[in-house]
């Protein structure tokens, strides 16, 4: 009977044998880099309430997110870690004492464009710090990132310091609509790769007022005695003024047919007259914005360059000092400086953060990949339903990206792991009994091992072990019975000995040793 093949969903992977090894070595070495600072293992559940991310985590994610409604539930597939670490501390551990510190390994789920190293499904492993806040703490986070890739042997790589407040603190200065701010915390990094106008073109999608290029006075301009009518319904509170509107048009005889309701059309018509003047403000975020994500070098220079900036706008340099002082704490880990750079067009995608956000890249082979990134976010524990505020910062790497810097620069292979240390057969079918018997003791004494279960001859059985990558070969017959010993087959070297049990345990851990 013909059937058709089923194919895997796009955009996400099977993890083969080989590939499934070397994941495991990477999360090993990094939870132990983890454990050696004090952090715990904690896992969350795949799916949680879709209300988890919409209220922090900005729209870079929940745009993306895999969000679906079951028995008038909306749920929501896992699209990050750091919410749901937080809402199982605060179901929890938050009476524990603080700091409370959290590590996590996982798939998470993001509806990606496939391409080239973008997936819909990747792991990410990474750490939580709640509780403690201020440089010390953010350098130990930094310098936990930077020692994971040092265990694995990444060692070429570049880390990216910045700090969202500088550009945070600008825009509360503005005192912009919310709507708008949280637009333009999103578009640091699209200002920087596609440059000023595509985020122009973007701002006035959502905010028609906004025109590029044009000044408040020009637009304010047009008409004088529109602008005489906004200026008093501006000074008037919302309910004033909707009533006012709503008199207005019915002493001038003016009725609204729309497929709107009345009430919806003139609160369309508020948003635009009470907010129409933030075009002077939207024009001086994105200059502000466009010097800031230029300033990204070495960190002494960069911090006297910040410093200017910061003066020409009038903003207080709270961010900036918070920088240096983790500049300063960073000294007494062990880091090479040479590896840190500054960069405050860093925003990260997430609006949960509050400060500092550093990500790290490995360029070395020409191709920049980034392998780690995190941050600040003293605000979500609150806006998640913390009774207090609680601080906290922490960073992920993302695993595929770990995986494939390590195959390409021959740190590990896909094809050298051996899963089975020792194929264990017979001559003959008489003896299968026996080199089960045989396979079970060298497993209780350590070893992995496979016996012959397709009743192959000999040279066949050497032949699938030289294909499998087994290194050795316990061949059992009457005289090894006897004398309770096997004969051990080095397939590498072509050595043959009659060993007793624990000497063939000592001869294939041995080789281990000499082949590492």
């Amino acid at each position: 009977m013909q059937t058709t093949k089923v194919e895997r969903v796009r955009g996400v992977n099977d993890i083969l044998p080989n590939t499934y090894q070397i994941d495991r070595q990477i999360k090993s070495t990094l939870s132990t880099n983890f454990e050696s600072y004090g952090y715990q293992p904690i896992d969350v559940p795949l799916i949680e309430y879709t209300e988890l991310y919409l209220k922090k985590s900005g729209e870079d994610i929940i745009s993306r997110l895999y969000d679906f409604v079951y028995r008038n539930r909306r749920l929501c597939l896992r699209p990050e870690f750091t919410a749901s670490v937080v809402r199982a501390y605060l179901d929890h551990l938050q009476e524990l004492p603080l700091p409370m510190r959290l590590y996590y390994t996982g798939p998470v789920f993001r509806y990606e464009q496939p391409q080239k190293e973008r997936y819909r499904q990747f792991t990410q492993m990474g750490i939580e710090l709640i509780g403690a806040t201020g440089a010390i703490a953010d350098a130990e986070v930094i310098s936990m990132a930077s020692q994971g890739l040092d265990r694995l042997g990444l060692t070429e790589y570049q880390t990216f310091i910045g700090h969202v407040g500088l550009l945070n603190n600008f825009l509360d200065h503005l005192e912009l609509d919310t709507r708008l701010r949280s637009f333009l915390l999103t578009q640091m990094e699209t200002l920087r790769t596609e440059g000023k106008e595509v985020v122009e073109n973007r701002l006035a999608e959502i905010y028609p007022a906004f025109k590029k290029n044009t000044s408040v006075e020009e637009q304010l301009d047009t008409n004088t005695t529109t602008t005489k009518i906004a200026d008093i319904l501006q000074s008037l509170e919302e309910s004033e003024a909707r009533t006012a509107i709503f008199e207005l048009l019915e002493s001038m005889k003016i009725g609204l047919t729309s497929t709107r309701a009345p009430e919806e059309i003139v609160d369309r018509l508020l948003v635009k007259i009470k907010h129409q003047d933030q075009t002077q403000q939207l024009n001086q975020a994105l200059e502000f914005m466009t010097e800031l994500s230029q300033l990204k070098g070495e960190p002494l220079a960069i911090f006297k360059e910040t410093e200017k900036l910061l003066s020409a706008y009038s903003i207080d340099g709270y961010g900036l000092a918070q920088l240096q002082d983790i500049w300063k704490s960073l000294e007494a880990f062990n880091i090479d400086k040479n590896h840190i750079s500054l960069d405050l067009g860093i925003s990260r995608g997430l609006q949960y953060y509050t400060g500092m956000v550093f990500e790290i890249y490995d360029s070395n082979l020409g191709v920049e990949r980034k392998l780690c990134g995190g941050g600040r976010y003293d605000d979500l524990v609150v806006s998640l339903g913390g009774v207090k505020e609680t601080p906290a910062t922490g960073f992920s790497y993302v695993m595929e990206a770990l995986r494939k810097e390590l195959v390409e620069k021959e740190n590990l292979s896909l094809n050298n792991y051996q899963f089975v240390e020792v194929l264990v057969v017979g001559l003959s079918r008489e003896d299968y009994s026996d080199s089960v018997r045989i396979a079970e003791k060298l497993r209780e004494l350590g070893l992995r091992v496979e016996t012959d279960v397709m009743a192959r001859n000999i040279e066949s059985n050497i032949e699938y072990a030289n294909q499998q990558n087994i290194p050795f070969v316990a061949i059992l017959n009457s005289a090894e019975k006897q004398e309770h010993k096997l004969l051990l087959k080095n397939l590498d070297s072509g050595e043959e000995q009659n060993l007793e049990l624990n000497e063939v345990v000592d001869r294939v851990r041995n080789n281990v040793v000499k082949q590492r």
